[in-house]
């Protein structure tokens, strides 16, 4: 089930939202190996981590097995204080357009081959029906390019800011991905047809 944490009901959560940092470090640091986020107590937490910041967890038995992080665009965010290089344009700014950051999902999870695994789905979904909810219509995403094709098959439309650079040794670039009710009947088309393909698969 996918919870969203905010300022507001964080104070519930402190204990899944800590499991949720130790998820970040394990993706991003000992798995990717993006060594300038390594700390001490194997939890990858970043001042971006504030009271504006809109935590979203994917939790199944228990456990936080799926994670993203969402920043408004009219505050700092990594494109406009970390990534700047990313963009060759204006940053897009305005209230309906926000940073999709930190998206990782545990190992054991993960989709296999092209079709998008149910903790991404259900993520992804979330940030749709979270956003079309508030007025939000737009995300920015630093992502590597092998992305873009999925994002458009998904019926998001994506619109690069820049050219890929390489981002912590891997190729990156900076877009943004709209979406509609259109991108939300897609994404449960999706879903609904991992379920039946794994249905037949047992």
């Amino acid at each position: 089930m996918l919870h969203i944490v905010t300022k507001d009901n964080i104070d519930l959560y402190r204990a899944e939202l800590d499991e949720a940092f130790q998820l970040r470090h394990k993706v991003f640091v000992e798995e990717r190996n993006w060594t300038e986020l390594a700390r001490e107590d194997r939890r990858e937490t970043d001042h971006f981590d504030d009271e504006h910041a809109v935590h979203m967890l994917f939790i199944a038995d228990g456990r936080v097995i799926g994670y993203q992080r969402m920043l408004p665009s009219t505050r700092p965010h990594l494109l406009t204080e970390i990534l700047s290089d990313l963009c060759e344009v204006e940053p897009p700014v305005g209230p309906n357009v926000w940073e999709w950051t930190r998206y990782c999902v545990a190992a054991g999870h993960r989709e296999r081959g092209r079709m998008l695994s149910p903790v991404a789905n259900v993520l992804l979904a979330g940030i749709v029906e979270w956003g079309l909810a508030r007025g939000i219509d737009t995300i920015i995403i630093e992502m590597n390019p092998l992305w873009l094709l999925r994002l458009v098959q998904l019926h998001f439309m994506v619109k690069p800011l820049g050219v890929p650079r390489i981002v912590g040794g891997e190729e990156t670039v900076a877009v943004t991905a709209s979406f509609d009710a259109r991108t939300l009947a897609r994404l449960h088309e999706m879903r609904k047809a991992s379920v039946q393909a794994g249905a037949g698969d047992s």
